[in-house]
């Protein structure tokens, strides 16, 4: 590998041209080394030195040292010489005199070739009171003067400001780390304040890149460190520590290095689309996901102890640098002192000697609200007990009553198990959450690695029945009525314990929830109960959210499986809990409707007994009365209303709410005499998303071209409820949203309604080309499946079909049923990142079900048409 300085600049003039022929020659030069195996300290010093040379050379070319005052220094990464091969290079022009006309107009020209050989230059142009001003102001900046470097130029300019800069006067330590600790703290919190996001930012994630340089600054500013190793030279880590934070530093870089190589440009994210070249870049070999697992696991592992580390280090910092605020530490019994908000342990040996007093730790620190934290004596010991002990906790008697103590109390699902998790004393317990750990899923719908996405389900569970919040009234009136909350806490800790294992999750963590509870000494009752919710913790959303819930012989059924009330009860809490906990936008109101009907149609069934099914003519006719109410109370006639309700079904009645029947209503009987199809958009509330209605004459293919016209418009249908009147009248409702989720905008309506009428006046509609499938989706494999359901009504079909949500999947279906010419009665649509998963229930042109032959076709012409990438439909 070539010197950065010697190779590639030429000899003559820097021009456009020869400069970035140098650029290219050095970053072919530089991936070549990578994968030769030089380490990645070695490659962003050789880097850096490579611009060193080349910001030298341009300060002489264009003639700045003829002003004898000005420096160019290197700030930030650059001034740390840490440059990978897409870092911003942050320079700093200073000069003790105001800035002449001719030294600006040549500093433009400086800059306008940096551009041109497309370097992405971060730049200033000060004097020095000028800098110690934006310092002062901004930390940030301040900051980026603490990493300077001297390039070229003045010496005393640059001394001028170094010593100034490393003043006590220029932010003064006290404010510096207090500043610094709430940027680390507000950055945190931006990243969810967790190191387990499935798509991480290995420079801004708590526990990346930032995190050690955090470090870095405040010890800098403090005690004049300059570099890891004097963390430990200085006091401020053990000499393990330093080379543990060394290692993890290092394996950052080469994972950031090699995400800069493969996606040419500066972006530190790790998304899903990246991490497999990433990963063979790096080495990394097997079949499938096997290379991004290996990969990822070994990421949050480095992130967990960078955590941990600068957590140890912020804390010993802070006892030099406030020494006034160390106490001595106040007894609490015979392991344990408090110094002031945080628990530390008497006896550095006690862990490993009696490792049941860990438990007593995370149950002391749920019991007592006034302790935030761990000491940074005891996280210590901790680190090194978990290192030391060579079995699992839970299979120690001690263990496993101090464990329960913990599990009973609430405040446990918010303090004792995600500091355990935090720690990784939830591994070292049992061996079930040691698989979990770090485990990726590979899907948009979940945002989380397995553990934490367990850790936030366990909060939800806590912060639903401490918080007064109205939108998880029913959870909290719900919960209150469990015969054991504790249960339901162990449900949600093994809910998904068993991904990862190969198989169906919820079938395999069944057993290991049963186990689990049988050795902590539940009762068989007990035990089965939480076995039970793990094995069905899926199926209440399935029903509720893929299934016609309107349909008495779909609540019976999913009744029949439940059993009883008390089952129900721990069956909602764990599905709402666990929806909330995939991602922070997959709960709505949609979902908290079509859940708490389906909660209120079960209980109502087991209550009266599935032998007496329930009374849909009531619900009707509830309906109905309020409907009726708001259309007479506008001046309508209610025999003009009846008219039109006797051609609607009961199912109509009971999919819709009064307010949306009595809006229909209204509008089909000002469109009456008009042979046009009515069309309408509305906002829906539940979904945040835009409702279209059409009322038109049936016809083969009316379903179709609606969803063709929408696929057309780059528009994503959420949900779908399909109608069919006894005057032949199509009845249905769309609720689409745009491309970022969201409403569309008001002005796009016309064109939309436009488009809608064309489509359904043509004798023959051919949807236009839609939009190709995005970059993002291409890393999905969901091959389309099809499963024929039997809902006991041979009247109909009902089918759901599994597969990636491609664009225009909605119109791509409906072509198909066109051709077929098969009548939809019903349609539900649920997307849950980039799998679909939509029911339908169809009849032939006849209204009769359709044959065995007929289902093996249609299923051969959707997995075809569904399989193909094409954006034809």
């Amino acid at each position: 590998m070539n010197d950065g300085n010697t190779g590639f600049w030429p000899e003559t003039e820097i021009n456009m041209q020869n400069g970035r022929e140098a650029i290219a020659r050095q970053f072919d030069d530089m991936k070549e080394a990578f994968f030769a195996g030089v380490t990645v300290n070695e490659l962003v010093l050789n880097r850096s030195s490579f611009i060193d040379e080349l910001m030298r050379r341009l300060f002489r070319q264009f003639g700045f040292e003829g002003f004898s005052s000005l420096c160019l220094v290197a700030v930030g990464g650059y001034g740390r010489a840490d440059l990978q091969p897409h870092s911003d290079i942050d320079i700093l022009l200073i000069s003790r005199f105001p800035i002449t006309a001719e030294l600006n107009e040549r500093i433009s020209e400086f800059t306008s070739l940096l551009w041109d050989l497309r370097l992405d230059i971060g730049q200033s142009v000060r004097t020095l009171e000028e800098c110690f001003e934006e310092g002062a102001k901004d930390v940030t900046i301040a900051t980026n003067y603490l990493e300077s470097r001297f390039l070229a130029g003045s010496e005393e300019t640059y001394g001028l400001f170094k010593e100034r800069v490393e003043s006590d006067v220029f932010w003064p330590i006290r404010e510096f780390y207090r500043t610094k600790m709430a940027e680390q703290n507000a950055r945190h919190s931006s990243h969810n304040d967790t190191i387990y996001k499935l798509e991480p930012d290995l420079k801004n994630n708590p526990g990346g890149l930032r995190d050690i340089q955090n470090i870095l600054w405040i010890a800098h500013k403090g005690f004049g460190i300059t570099g890891l190793r004097e963390l430990y030279t200085n006091g401020v880590l053990t000499r393990m520590e330093y080379l543990e934070l060394k290692e993890c530093q290092d394996f950052l870089w080469r994972i950031r290095f090699a995400l800069h190589l493969s996606i040419s440009k500066p972006d530190n994210r790790l998304t899903f689309d990246r991490q497999q070249k990433v990963a063979t870049y790096l080495g990394y070999t097997g079949d499938g996901n096997t290379p991004v697992e290996t990969l990822m696991k070994r990421f949050y592992q480095t992130l967990h102890r960078v955590v941990e580390l600068n957590e140890i280090a912020m804390q010993l910092m802070y006892e030099k640098i406030f020494p006034e605020k160390v106490i001595e530490g106040k007894i609490f019994n015979q392991y344990f002192l408090f110094r002031d908000n945080l628990i530390d342990v008497i006896d550095p040996k006690i862990f490993v000697t009696r490792p049941q007093i860990i438990l007593e730790l995370f149950l002391i620190l749920t019991e007592r609200e006034e302790l935030t934290g761990i000491h940074v004596n005891c996280i210590r010991y901790l680190r090194n007990a978990r290192r030391s002990i060579n079995y699992y906790l839970y299979e120690r008697l001690e263990c496993r009553e101090t464990f329960k103590k913990i599990i009973r109390q609430p405040r446990a699902l918010v303090v004792a198990l995600p500091i355990m998790h935090k720690h990784h004393i939830l591994s070292l317990y049992m061996p079930h959450w040691e698989k979990i750990v770090g485990l990726m899923q590979f899907d948009m719908f979940h945002a989380y690695t397995v553990d934490e996405h367990t850790m936030r389900v366990l909060r939800n569970i806590y912060r639903f029945t401490h918080e007064r919040n109205s939108e998880f009234s029913l959870f909290r009136q719900i919960y209150s009525h469990l015969s054991m909350p504790e249960l339901l806490f162990i449900a949600a800790l093994f809910h998904d314990i068993a991904k990862g294992q190969g198989g169906h999750h919820a079938e395999l963590g069944a057993p290991e929830a049963l186990y689990f509870c049988q050795l902590h000494g539940y009762n068989r009752y007990e035990s089965k109960l939480v076995a039970w919710v793990v094995r069905n913790h899926l199926y209440m959303s399935i029903v509720a959210q893929r299934r016609d819930i309107s349909s008495p012989e779909v609540v019976a059924e999913f009744a029949r499986r439940v059993g009883d009330e008390n089952l129900l009860n721990y069956l909602y809490c764990l599905t709402v809990a666990d929806i909330c906990g995939t991602n922070d936008t997959e709960w709505n109101s949609y979902k908290d409707t079509l859940l708490r009907t389906l909660y209120f149609a079960t209980r109502d069934a087991l209550r009266k007994g599935l032998e007496n099914p329930p009374d849909l003519n009531l619900h009707v006719r509830e309906n109905q009365k309020r409907a009726m109410e708001v259309l007479t109370a506008m001046g309508n006639n209610p025999l003009e209303i009846f008219k039109i309700w006797t051609n609607l079904g009961a199912e109509y009645f009971i999919r819709y709410q009064p307010e949306q029947i009595a809006w229909h209503t209204q509008n089909i009987i000002n469109h009456s005499g008009d042979d046009s199809p009515l069309i309408l958009f509305g906002q829906n509330k539940s979904t945040n998303g835009t409702e279209l209605f059409v009322y038109a004459k049936n016809s083969n293919g009316l379903f179709a071209r609606v969803t063709g016209v929408l696929a057309e418009k780059n528009l994503n249908v959420l949900a779908s409820i399909i109608s069919n009147t006894g005057n032949n009248y199509a009845l249905d409702t769309f609720t689409f949203v745009d491309n970022n989720d969201s409403q569309i905008d008001f002005d796009r309506i016309p064109a939309i309604r436009k488009a809608l009428s064309t489509a359904l006046a043509a004798e023959e509609f051919i949807p236009s080309r839609i939009k190709p499938m995005p970059q993002r989706l291409k890393q999905f494999r969901h091959p389309t499946t099809i499963t024929f359901l039997d809902d006991g009504n041979a009247a109909v079909t009902s089918f759901e079909i599994t597969t990636l949500d491609i664009p225009g999947l909605l119109a791509k279906i409906a072509q198909v049923f066109s051709e077929n010419e098969l009548i939809i009665h019903a349609a539900k649509i649920t997307t849950t990142g980039e799998r679909a998963d939509d029911f339908f229930s169809v009849t032939d042109k006849n209204g009769m079900a359709i044959s065995a032959e007929c289902r093996e076709s249609l299923r051969e012409q959707l997995v075809s048409r569904l399989d193909s990438q094409s954006g034809e439909l």
